[in-house]
């Protein structure tokens, strides 16, 4: 039997044998990816595509022995209105990958790419050709399916470089208290274009659902994945992860020991320790049995995967509460996606005589609070958290002190409806309030999905999904809307105001029941939404999935893609915006 670095030293051997051909050579051990181009095409090696089994549109232009310097990449845009994709690498980066990293090629095409580089005392240029494969195809529900379809809808002046990472998701169908999904990460550009895509068995090696993917501060990748069955014995627990566009892992931890559920959101603090939404294992009822919490704890991991704070919110706020419970509709509890039970509700006697598991209920060992956004305040060492069955947004120090809570006060008992924002008017003055709602340009949120600290405005953005609004069921679904919001809370007054409001105007159209975004973006002064589940209960029609991007003064919209997906359980879960130049540049 030949061994592999045997059978390198052979190929090596026959390409030096040809007329005109120069190999380099190979050391030991098993090289990565493949190789696109029989020989070098400048003064470097080989180009490797998908030199980590991650993504089939990232590539490494191999270094060949050579020490080089102050690198700079630019991927050609595709035609006459393509888009160049432009980023420098770091030294640390060039060492780290044994070569240039190349990332935002073109599916199924001889990608040009032009690099710039410092050999010893001169500056090089070199043009290399790359050749990439299509994207793959996956067989799911009788289907052989292809990428989303991604129609730019509008692109105004000066965004044409946005880039986003869209995230979909096929959702196991008509399932009450399970859930699992194959994921699908793209990011495309401006003209629609699919420009990196992470492979789905990188992800997808246990049932569940892979969720919260964003770009860190150090420009690289963290998401976790949850488990579909975490009270059977030997299962795969639930693991979050971080690596680079080009697919290099950084780590990939399982969740610390006593802790499931997995879902939802990973947040990078300033430290760079993490926030993970989980859910507590054998938790202790006080009358002496043991449950399994769902999405109702937060833990603070260091570098290590140690931890190094719990917050229980079964402790901190009061699983009991109702309210907002009674008013949903039971179609679509955001990972439990069940299309016969669209438009129905339950009562309170249903919600408390729920089984426990992943159902939506009162108490503990029910989805009494379903967490699905942290946000972290580092001017007061608080996390932010967004409660879609409570219908809150909620902000609580390291001390698990509730600081406020931005939302409905139906409900609210003792110290905690001492805590409910008051809303007020631009000039202070305080508005007229039920339950239901308040007098003038204020709403609060209702099932809302992401809620995150917006320290340069001195504001919290929320995507405000709207089921359930006003405690009630609509007479028609297509009387509901979803909105991107931004709230100005004065902590000592205890006080709140709505300062900018978009998508009740565009009404059911652009209505999502679940999941979704809204983020501000400092570079462009925009608002971000992603409304990402429309349609999701409209019979078999495929859910769309919007990206808009607003200039929150006048509400002009400055980015809008329509995503459409093609199957019926395929909504969206979150998109958001990542900036290549900063991918190798640390």
């Amino acid at each position: 039997m030949i061994k592999k670095s045997s059978l390198k030293l052979c190929v090596a051997l026959a390409l030096c044998c040809s007329p005109g051909l120069v190999a380099p050579a190979f050391a030991g051990g098993d090289l990565p990816g493949t190789a696109s181009t029989a020989v070098p095409q400048g003064q470097l090696g080989y180009v490797y595509v998908d030199p980590y089994n991650f993504s089939p549109l990232v590539a490494v232009i191999d270094l060949g022995g050579q020490k080089i310097s102050n690198v700079s990449v630019t991927v050609k845009g595709k035609g006459k209105k393509g888009i160049d994709i432009n980023y420098k690498v770091s030294d640390g980066q060039i060492l780290t990958h044994n070569g240039i990293p190349v990332f935002g090629m073109y599916e199924d095409h001889l990608n040009v790419v032009e690099v710039k580089y410092k050999l010893g005392s001169k500056v090089q240029s070199e043009t290399y050709k790359i050749r990439t494969s299509a994207l793959p195809h996956i067989h799911i529900d009788g289907q052989d399916r292809t990428q989303y379809e991604y129609e730019p809808v509008v692109v105004k002046e000066g965004f044409e470089d946005r880039f986003y990472l869209v995230d979909g998701q096929v959702i196991t169908p008509n399932i009450r208290d399970k859930w699992d999904w194959i994921p699908t990460q793209n990011i495309i550009d401006t003209q629609g274009e699919v420009r990196w895509h992470m492979r789905a068995d990188v992800i997808y090696d246990r049932p569940g659902g892979s969720m919260s993917f964003k770009q860190t501060r150090d420009g690289k990748l963290i998401f976790g994945q949850g488990t579909m069955f975490d009270d059977h014995p030997g299962f795969l627990r639930p693991y979050y992860a971080k690596y680079d566009f080009l697919g290099k892992q950084s780590f990939r931890r399982e969740l610390p020991k006593g802790y499931i559920g997995f879902s939802h959101e990973i947040t990078e603090m300033p430290n760079g320790n993490l926030l993970i939404r989980v859910g507590k294992q054998d938790y202790l009822l006080p009358d002496g049995n043991y449950v399994d919490t769902i999405r109702d704890h937060v833990i603070e991991v260091n570098s290590n995967g140690d931890i190094v704070k719990e917050w229980d919110f079964n402790q901190i706020l009061d699983p009991m509460r109702d309210s907002v419970l009674t008013s949903l509709d039971m179609g679509a509890v955001c990972l439990n996606v069940d299309m016969d039970q669209s438009g129905k509700t339950m009562t309170i006697e249903d919600l408390a005589n729920e089984p426990y598991g992943d159902l939506a209920g009162v108490g503990t060992g029910r989805n009494w609070l379903h967490v699905n956004a942290v946000g972290y305040d580092a001017d007061d060492d608080s996390i932010i958290i967004s409660s879609r069955h409570q219908s809150a947004v909620i902000k609580i120090g390291r001390d698990d002190e509730v600081k406020w809570i931005l939302g409905t006060p139906a409900g609210w008992q003792g110290e905690l409806a001492s805590k409910v924002l008051k809303p007020v008017n631009s000039k202070g003055k305080a508005l007229k309030c039920d339950d239901a709602g308040c007098e003038g340009d204020f709403d609060w949120t209702w099932t809302q999905h992401t809620a995150w600290p917006v320290p340069e405005r001195g504001t919290v953005t929320v995507f405000d999904n709207g089921d359930g609004r006003g405690l009630t069921q609509p007479p028609m679904q297509t009387m509901k809307y979803s909105r991107g919001v931004e709230y100005k809370i004065n902590d000592k007054k205890m006080t709140v105001q709505q300062t900018w409001e978009y998508g009740k105007e565009r009404g059911y159209e652009w209505y999502s029941p679940i999941t979704s975004l809204t983020e501000w973006q400092e570079d462009h002064k925009t608002m971000f939404n992603a409304s990402a589940s429309v349609g999701l209960l409209e019979g078999d029609k495929a859910p769309e999935h919007y990206i808009t991007e607003v200039n929150p003064d006048t509400n002009e919209v400055m980015v809008e893609f329509k995503i459409k997906a093609l199957l019926k359980h395929e909504p969206g879960y979150r998109s958001t915006v990542v900036r290549p130049g900063e991918m190798f540049s640390q």
